[in-house]
């Protein structure tokens, strides 16, 4: 025996049928909405995780800049006092006086008619 089954057409199954596709549309509006929300979301979670990375990394570059130019700083500074120093004995070696008692007590040079003793304490010459 074949049963034949056949739909009724009438006003209920009409509206249970236009209710079934308003259903379907909405849930696939759904879908389709969770979708793009997931894919924004995963887009957003990228780029706050390369900005995060980019300031990491200008972050970590900043401290090696202040870190080198605090280094050169220290640098200069020794540089600069090496340079006041050089520039003092320059200008206490433009003075004769300065000089004869620098070559004096350097090299042991002698005037005529003098005679140079070496002690034992004198070995490091400090001029001043």
């Amino acid at each position: 025996m074949s049963r034949k089954i056949a739909k009724i057409e009438n006003a209920f199954t009409q509206q249970q049928a236009a209710q079934k596709i308003v259903q379907d549309k909405a849930a696939h509006v759904k879908r389709v909405h969770k979708r793009r929300l997931c894919g924004l979301g995963i887009v957003a979670v990228l780029v706050v995780l390369i900005c995060g990375v980019q300031i990491f990394q200008t972050h970590h570059s900043l401290a090696e800049i202040r870190e080198t130019t605090a280094a050169k700083e220290k640098t200069l500074k020794k540089a600069k006092a090496t340079e006041s120093d050089l520039k003092i004995q320059v200008q206490q070696l433009h003075d004769n006086d300065y000089l004869a008692k620098y070559i004096r007590y350097k090299y042991y040079y002698s005037k005529d008619g003098e005679t140079i003793f070496s002690l034992p304490q004198d070995k490091a010459p400090n001029l001043n």
